[in-house]
């Protein structure tokens, strides 16, 4: 609208001066190199304007015929830019679509076409992942690296591959990169922490899980038990390194981070008492206890408390119990302390409340024939008790939530799934093959209580320390 308005307005300027100089013609001479030319100035206006609308098309025409190279170039440019991208958008949908044949043949057109790099190889180097091959692939994505832009989807292709090939330094050393370059990319900081972990760095590893607390990557209920976890394992490696004092402030935050934790509780009390301390290290053991019985605990308290006989023993563990008294492990403690104290009133008490609570155990049995025996003497009862061993459940043991596996000592690792921190103190499920206890008899039972070296595992090969 503007611009009709415009124009109307020029149009009429126009007219207007048209107008004028016919009512006003005027006379004008020129004299120029011996010659002499008289018009009008309306004819000399009208000349001049006339001259200024030639000249204007003459140059519109150069200007067109000049740029008639270029914009065919560019025509033929844009041409194999759409074409380029419809190849490159095709490979992307074969990849999805798991079709290795035709995401590489679109990858190789889309490279023909497109001068773009960094898209076509990202193109040919998932085409070449999804044939398998790793070679192929492997080459595009170090292509990658050399490109700031691509540098970071370069170095997750390499870790990918790296992780896909089970290649565990390789893997490490592409997420260290990436993580230099993108410290704040959950995916990033998340595989950092599980490499480190799994490999048993657990100072990278307390590093990573830093940054996740400080990215908000994490829930808090994770990060205090991961921090504890890493915290107990970098106490164990400053005690093995000859220094006590890093050793026990490590181990007092990895206690305090997770009290229910067995295993940092029983270390952090065991560092107490081997430094005159063996009052903070009973509290220490109680404190854990009010959270989560465990027969490591005890064993500790026992140290503790300086329970070197039976008696004492007994009176240590009656004080222990009173701060989780109807839990299971509390009462086979207690029964355990009064046997070997040679109590058999209270041993019968505890283990009959122990038996009104659900299916009884193995080592509930093995308890109970040790008890018929040391009091009534009366080795059929201890066999009785044996035979029914056999179709008991298992006793508790530390069992891996990732693959089930069984172990005696917690470890960090997993040494058949390489899980970290997935042990947890619970009954296994049941395993075929333990009726050759019912073959025992009672003076076997020395040799069936037997005990395993702590850490060993039961269904898997000695686990990563």
């Amino acid at each position: 609208m503007i611009r009709a308005l415009w124009f109307l307005f020029l149009l009429g300027v126009l007219a207007a001066t048209s107008m004028w100089l016919a009512d006003n013609p005027g006379h004008m001479t020129l004299v120029w190199q011996g010659y002499e030319i008289e018009t009008s100035a309306a004819v000399l206006t009208a000349t001049f304007v006339g001259f200024g609308v030639i000249t204007a098309l003459v140059y519109r025409i150069w200007i067109f015929v000049r740029g008639v190279p270029a914009g065919l170039f560019r025509m033929r440019r844009d041409s194999r830019s759409r074409r380029g991208y419809v190849a490159l958008t095709r490979g992307m949908v074969a990849v999805a679509a798991g079709d290795a044949k035709e995401a590489e043949r679109q990858g190789r057109r889309a490279n023909g076409l497109l001068d773009d790099p960094p898209l076509t190889m990202l193109l040919s180097a998932q085409a070449a992942q999804l044939s398998g091959d790793g070679k192929a692939a492997e080459k595009f994505f170090t292509e990658m690296l050399e490109r700031p832009e691509t540098e970071f989807l370069g170095l997750r292709g390499l870790l990918n591959q790296a992780v896909k090939a089970g290649d565990g330094p390789a893997a490490l050393k592409w997420v260290r990169r990436a993580y230099r370059l993108q410290p704040k990319s959950e995916w990033v900081v998340r595989t950092l922490f599980d490499l480190a972990s799994r490999s048993g760095h657990w100072s990278e590893a307390s590093e990573a899980l830093s940054g996740a607390v400080h990215g908000k990557l994490l829930e808090d209920k994770h990060v205090k038990r991961h921090r504890a976890v890493l915290g107990h394992q970098l106490s164990m490696e400053a005690e093995e390194a000859g220094d006590p004092a890093k050793a026990l402030s490590l181990a007092k935050k990895a206690q305090a981070d997770a009290p229910e934790f067995v295993p940092a509780a029983t270390h952090y009390a065991g560092l107490l008492i081997e430094q005159g301390k063996p009052k903070k290290a009973i509290a220490v053991i109680e404190a854990a206890w009010r959270e989560d019985p465990h027969p490591d605990l005890a064993d500790v308290y026992w140290r503790a408390s300086d329970a070197a006989d039976p008696i004492k023993k007994m009176k240590a563990a009656q004080k222990l119990a009173s701060f989780k008294a109807a839990n299971n492990e509390t009462l086979m403690m207690l029964a355990k302390v009064a046997i070997d104290a040679g109590l058999w009133g209270d041993a019968r008490k505890n283990m009959m409340t122990l038996g009104d609570q659900g299916p009884v155990s193995i080592g509930y049995c093995r308890l109970m024939a040790k008890l018929e025996e040391g009091e009534n003497i009366n080795k059929a009862a201890a066999h009785e008790w044996l035979v029914r061993a056999a179709d008991a459940e298992p006793d508790s043991a530390w069992v891996c939530d990732g693959c089930g596996n069984r172990a005696v000592g917690w470890t960090a690792l997993c040494g058949k799934c390489g899980g970290f921190d997935s042990f947890s103190w619970r009954c296994p499920p049941r395993v075929p093959g333990i009726t050759a206890i019912a073959d025992r008899s009672a003076g076997d039972m020395d040799l069936l209580a037997a005990p395993v070296k702590a850490g060993q595992e039961i269904d898997g090969e000695s686990p990563p320390q």
